[in-house]
């Protein structure tokens, strides 16, 4: 690579990098608002929040990476040619596609980058961030108590506590359980805990008493210093982690290891997303060979590329956005799988065909000496002897 064309990369690998962070950035932002009202309801630290947020980033930039090297591209070339300097390349003798060899390298290097999330880093830390969020939504104190409330977390179990510090402890804690109907309680406590193992669930309550309406119609009051509540049931059917397809690896989703007891339709999302893994990184390259095709060949326009980035730019969102719905349809009918690869295969071959097309080179002085004879061969009266 010679240095002007390390040159060239140089300009496209800083814009890549803001426009990433800055889409990302906002990604982030969108997202944090749906994982802010999880942490909030569930009482839950702002260490749980940031742990959520950087396990979903690898699929948010794995969204955005084709976007983003789309911008750069279109920024860095445009800016080159504002500035004269791929005229200056060309004239010293460099062809469209060696000029555009470098953003074609370095798109190839986003497409390794790419598959490297979606096959392996997307996988993990989806799967950590499911079990993140299973955890939290199985949180024992913050489904059963609300600080200052009644809550009656499931039928047949209402709970009070005035206050909850911060290691869990609950304070003036009321519990009224009727889940055995004929033996109906209330529980009044100074203090008490919740602690979870190994599938069982208890609440601790210390120094309160019992109460307890008998037939007679009279009210029994026994006082304790420790009493144990079990709350196992509680949280039954709830600690399972169902894999979404997002969640599992490249092998998983063509050959699911619980493939018996999955239905028809969610093996076709199974494989519909496997088949988007392998292709979308492709994505990356196209766009930024869509950007060259438009920038690099051509005419130099002293008014601006406006025109030509606008519609190169309506056109990659098209391209991108049929890739989104392929990859969509493809999760009813299998067949179409083929053209999640087809798409953007096709845009690449079409644009590296056109960047390598040998450029036609106007001779200046044939053209007008060429003019000149017909303007003389039509008009002979204004020929000077």
């Amino acid at each position: 690579m010679t240095l002007i064309q390390r040159y060239f990369r140089k300009q496209a690998v800083w814009p890549l990098v803001l426009s990433l962070s800055a889409l990302t950035g906002l990604a982030i932002l969108t997202q944090s608002l749906q994982t802010l009202d999880l942490i909030v309801e569930n009482r839950q630290t702002g260490l749980a929040f940031i742990k959520i947020i950087g396990l979903a980033m690898p699929q948010l930039i794995a969204i955005i990476l084709p976007f983003s090297a789309f911008i750069a591209t279109l920024y860095a070339f445009n800016r080159l040619n504002t500035d004269s300097e791929l005229i200056v390349a060309k004239a010293a003798g460099f062809s469209p596609w060696q000029i555009s060899r470098p953003a074609v390298g370095l798109g190839l290097t986003l497409c390794l980058l790419h598959l490297l999330i979606n096959l392996f880093v997307q996988p993990y830390s989806f799967r950590q961030m499911r079990a993140e969020i299973l955890d939290i939504r199985t949180d024992i104190v913050s489904q059963l108590i609300q600080q200052g409330e009644f809550v009656t977390p499931f039928d047949g179990l209402t709970a009070y506590a005035r206050e909850i510090s911060i290691d869990n402890t609950l304070q003036d804690v009321m519990i009224f359980d009727t889940r055995d109907e004929t033996n109906k309680i209330t529980l009044t406590a100074k203090d008490g805990t919740i602690q979870s193992q190994d599938g069982t669930v208890v609440l601790t309550l210390r120094y309160g008493a019992v109460q307890k309406l008998l037939e007679t119609g009279e009210l029994e009051v026994v006082e304790f210093s420790d009493y144990v509540l079990d709350l196992s049931d509680m949280i039954e059917g709830q600690d399972d982690l169902f894999l979404k397809p997002s969640d599992r690896y490249l092998n998983e989703l063509f050959n699911p290891p619980d493939k018996n007891q999955l239905s028809p339709e969610f093996q076709k999302e199974l494989q519909a997303e496997g088949h988007a893994r392998l292709s979308s990184p492709l994505y990356n390259l196209a766009l930024i060979t869509l950007a060259l095709a438009f920038l690099v060949r051509g005419e130099h326009q002293r008014m601006g590329y406006s025109k030509r980035i606008i519609l190169c730019g309506l056109l990659g969102f098209i391209i991108r956005l049929t890739g989104f719905g392929v990859t969509s349809a493809a999760e009813q009918d299998v067949d179409l799988n083929i053209w999640q690869y087809v798409v953007p295969v096709l845009v690449i071959i079409l644009c590296i065909g056109y960047l390598l097309k040998p450029t036609r080179v106007r001779r200046l002085g044939a053209s007008a000496r060429s003019k000149h004879y017909d303007t003389i061969t039509q008009n002979p009266s204004g020929m000077i002897s």
